[in-house]
């Protein structure tokens, strides 16, 4: 009888009680991050989340890295391929082929597949085909990629590829 209570007890402080709590200050201190950090647009559409990456694969947009996950939440993850790895070294070869082969970032898959950061680097070496398709000038571009520039933890300085995107779209709607 003592188990069956305990057990009760446990289950609905850990499993009812705990998970109430933490959702409510979420909400009450983080509530744009709690409920995903979603981007919208002019019609409060969702666009997509401020901490996922997006695919995009027109060359009027900057390019994400590319995702082990193939940019889908549920299973997201890295490839686990390491660095001697035939995979790892094909997949490179492929990407060498492609406009990506600007920037060593853009040929090696996301470490979660799902980061939206690129680094200053990566993005830069995009400038020029990013500012050829919209008919921009690279000066103009660099200098609005440099403004969205964040600090990278631990590393280098990092920009959001969707934000990114969405500031060229809403200058062009300007």
């Amino acid at each position: 009888m003592i188990a069956i209570r305990t057990l009760l007890t446990l289950t609905l402080l850990l499993g009812v009680g705990y998970p109430l709590a933490v959702t409510g200050l979420a909400q009450l201190i983080f509530p744009w991050q709690a409920n995903g950090s979603q981007l919208v647009d002019k019609d409060n559409r969702p666009l997509g989340s401020a901490l996922l990456a997006q695919q995009f694969e027109r060359t009027d947009y900057f390019h994400s890295r590319p995702s082990a996950s193939d940019f889908t939440t549920v299973g997201g993850g890295g490839s686990n391929l390491g660095v001697s790895a035939p995979q790892r070294h094909d997949f490179a070869g492929q990407q060498a082929g492609t406009a990506r082969a600007l920037s060593p970032s853009l040929l090696t898959r996301s470490g979660s597949g799902l980061d939206p950061h690129l680094p200053l680097d990566a993005v830069l070496s995009q400038v020029n085909r990013v500012a050829q398709a919209r008919a921009l000038d690279p000066a103009r571009l660099t200098a609005l990629v440099k403004s969205r520039v964040e600090a990278g933890i631990l590393g280098p300085q990092v920009i959001n590829i969707l934000e990114l995107n969405l500031a060229l779209d809403k200058e062009k709607d300007a």
